[in-house]
């Protein structure tokens, strides 16, 4: 076969292969057809190629796997904003403006926990301490602005502490990364309760932000883990415990930024009752 037969050949080959992973991709109820037409135009083509030179074979292998791997990579990413999309309608994000961005790099420190860098930053209106959301939940405090970039501390950083609300009731109390002093055993990544008022966490029980003034660094109601395990009785009036954060600091991909709003309208005071 003339090698520019053989590079048209390929060309169609690539060309159906794209074809077929956008289709799927989308979900088109014309991806059958494409399938069937694509079986009548490959059969051919195959057997015209099968005395192709295995380059040429294998350097078309090599263009299909690449291929498959965006078509996976993107279906991800769009999973990822279905999911963000849904946390944006949440009644936790309701009323406030919200930036999206992806992570664009990461690192972790020398004295444990992680940052990231976003691709969002002064420009886009992203401020200092302003809170950082993913699909499930918090993801941590934006701590460094550049005009394109922000770097944002991931929840379960060294010497990060965030003031929380646990269960139903919404009992005080904060949670930060383990003590080298804990007196618990608690599993790699997860978070140290420590209650504020006397109470008694369950196991299940969800932790949420109690919020900050202006709602820097943290907004309020945002999902930070769950507890897992409760701390033994030790005569304490708040038992402490342990949370799994409801994000793996190891697959954040897109994020969103709450941008913090000044009131612009005073609160209404109310008078004493009598």
């Amino acid at each position: 076969m003339q090698p520019t037969v053989r590079r048209r050949l390929l060309v169609v080959l690539a060309s159906l292969t794209v074809a077929l992973l956008v289709a799927d991709l989308a979900h088109l109820t014309v991806a059958d057809g494409v399938r069937r037409a694509g079986g009548l135009v490959l059969g051919p083509v195959q057997r015209a190629l099968a005395g192709a030179p295995r380059d040429d074979l294998a350097a078309l292998e090599s263009e299909n796997v690449r291929l498959r791997a965006v078509a996976a990579e993107q279906q991800h990413r769009l999973d990822e904003l279905g999911r963000l999309d849904e946390l944006l309608g949440g009644g936790a994000t309701t009323g406030r403006t919200l930036l999206p961005a992806r992570v664009v790099a990461t690192d972790v420190s020398a004295l444990g926990g992680r940052s990231v860098t976003i691709d969002v930053g002064s420009r886009d209106g992203v401020r200092t301490d302003s809170t950082v959301v993913a699909a499930d939940g918090l993801v941590g405090r934006v701590v460094s602005v550049s005009p394109w970039t922000s770097d944002v501390q991931v929840l379960g950083s060294a010497a990060s502490v965030v003031a929380v609300r646990v269960g139903p009731a919404g009992t005080l109390g904060t949670v930060s990364p383990p003590a080298p002093g804990d007196s618990e055993s608690r599993p790699r990544g997860s978070l140290r309760l420590v209650g504020i008022a006397p109470s008694t966490p369950v196991v299940g029980d969800v932790v949420r932000t109690l919020g900050s003034v202006d709602e820097t660094p943290y907004a309020a109601g945002i999902v930070v883990g769950t507890v897992t395990a409760v701390d033994p009785d030790r005569g304490q009036l708040a038992r402490g415990a342990t949370v799994r954060p409801s994000v793996d600091p190891d697959a954040i991909d897109v994020v969103a930024v709450l941008v913090p709003a000044a009131r612009s309208t005073p609160r209404t005071p109310t008078g004493a009752r009598r």
